[in-house]
C-alpha cells in the first residue's frame, strides 16, 4: 500500500476590489494540483488589515489599483514589515507601475490582461523560490553582523561594537550636553576559577555574570565583553553618583550569586569596578584609560569594591 504524499501547504491572500478578478484568479488556483492552497480573499482596507493581522501568510496577490489605501502603499507595507512576498497585479499594466513594484520591494509582477493558468503559476513559483533567497540572504547577513558584534560566549557586544556604541554616544552627549559615565569591571583572582573548577566552569561563570549584569541594569545602558574577564557598562545619562549606585548594585548581587562547576559544588566570585564619567571633549580611549585606572586602584585596595577616578576638570574642583 503505497503511502500519499502530502503537498505542501501554501496559504495565500487575494487583494482585488473586482469580484471578477478575483474569481478568475481563484479559478486558476484551484486548477493548480502541486500545493494545498488556502486562499484568503479581500477586496478593502479593512478586509486586507484583518487577513494580515490574523497570522501566517505565505503569499500575497495585491491589486495595484485598491481603494482607500493603494497596492503599492499596501506593498510598502508589507514588505517593511516582512510579513510576505508579494506579487503585483495590474489590470493595465505599463513598465514604469513594474519597476516601481519591484522597486518597493514586490517579488513577482503580473498583468490581469490575457492571465493564465501557466503565467500564474510560473509568477507563483518564481516569487517563492526569490522569497526563499532573499530570506537565506537576510538570515546570512544578520549572522555575519551577530559574528562582527557580539562575543559568542556572552552574547554581549564585543570590544568592536563597545568602541562603535562609545563613540555614538560621545556624539551624541557633545551635541546635547549630556552626562555619561562608563564601568571597567573584572572578576577578581578568575584565574584561580579556571585553575581550581576547570575552563568550562570559567566559560559558565562568564555567561551568569553576563546574565547578571543585564538583568540589573536599564535597556537603554549598553554592556560588553572588552576580553577576557573584563566587561564594559556604560550608562547613558548618568552622572557619577547614580552611576556609582549601580555598580554598587551590580557588585553586591554577584558577590552574593552561587557559581556551581560540574560536580554541583557551590563557590562564589566578586567584582572590582572602575567607574569615570565623560568629560566634555573627552574621546573614547581616554575615557576607557581613567576607568581602567580606576579598575587598577580598585585591584590594589583590596578588590571586590567600586572605585571612581575623577576627570581633570573636577579634579581640580575638589
Amino acid at each position: 500500500m503505497t503511502q500519499e504524499v502530502q503537498k505542501p501547504l501554501l496559504k495565500m491572500l487575494i487583494c482585488d476590489d473586482d469580484p471578477g478578478d478575483r474569481k478568475l484568479v481563484r479559478t486558476y488556483l484551484q486548477r493548480m494540483t502541486d500545493r494545498e492552497i488556502v486562499l484568503l480573499e479581500a477586496g478593502h482596507t479593512e478586509e486586507i488589515q484583518n487577513a494580515l493581522d490574523k497570522g501566517r501568510i505565505d503569499l500575497v496577490l495585491m491589486d495595484n489599483q485598491m481603494p482607500g489605501k493603494s497596492g503599492m502603499e499596501w506593498l510598502s507595507e508589507i514588505t517593511k514589515r516582512q510579513l510576505a512576498p508579494v506579487i503585483m497585479l495590474t489590470g493595465s499594466g505599463t513598465e514604469e507601475i513594474a519597476v516601481q513594484a519591484f522597486q518597493e520591494g514586490a517579488v513577482g509582477y503580473l498583468s490581469k490582461n490575457n492571465l493564465s493558468k501557466e503565467k500564474l503559476k510560473n509568477a507563483i513559483d518564481a516569487a517563492l523560490d526569490k522569497w526563499a533567497r532573499l530570506q537565506q540572504a537576510m538570515a546570512d547577513k544578520e549572522r555575519l553582523e551577530r559574528l562582527a558584534n557580539f562575543d559568542s560566549l556572552t552574547g554581549l557586544y564585543n570590544r568592536r561594537a563597545i568602541f562603535s556604541k562609545l563613540y555614538e554616544l560621545i556624539n551624541l552627549a557633545n551635541r546635547y550636553k549630556e552626562d555619561f559615565s562608563l564601568i571597567m569591571l573584572d572578576i577578581d583572582h578568575f584565574k584561580k576559577v579556571n585553575d581550581t573548577y576547570g575552563h568550562l566552569t570559567g566559560d559558565e561563570v562568564l555567561e551568569k555574570l553576563a546574565t547578571l549584569i543585564c538583568r540589573n541594569i536599564r535597556e537603554t545602558d549598553i554592556v560588553g565583553r572588552y576580553g577576557g574577564e573584563e566587561f564594559i557598562i556604560i550608562l547613558p545619562k548618568t552622572n557619577l553618583s547614580s552611576a556609582w549606585i549601580v555598580a554598587e548594585r551590580i557588585r553586591s548581587i554577584i558577590e552574593k550569586a552561587e557559581m556551581r562547576d560540574a560536580a554541583d559544588n557551590i563557590f562564589s566570585i566578586t567584582v572590582s569596578q572602575g567607574l569615570a564619567g565623560w568629560e566634555r571633549g573627552e574621546d573614547a580611549m581616554s575615557l576607557i584609560a581613567r576607568a581602567d585606572e580606576a579598575l587598577y586602584k580598585a585591584k590594589q585596595k583590596g578588590r571586590n569594591r567600586v572605585q571612581i577616578l575623577l576627570g581633570p576638570s573636577l579634579r581640580d574642583k575638589v
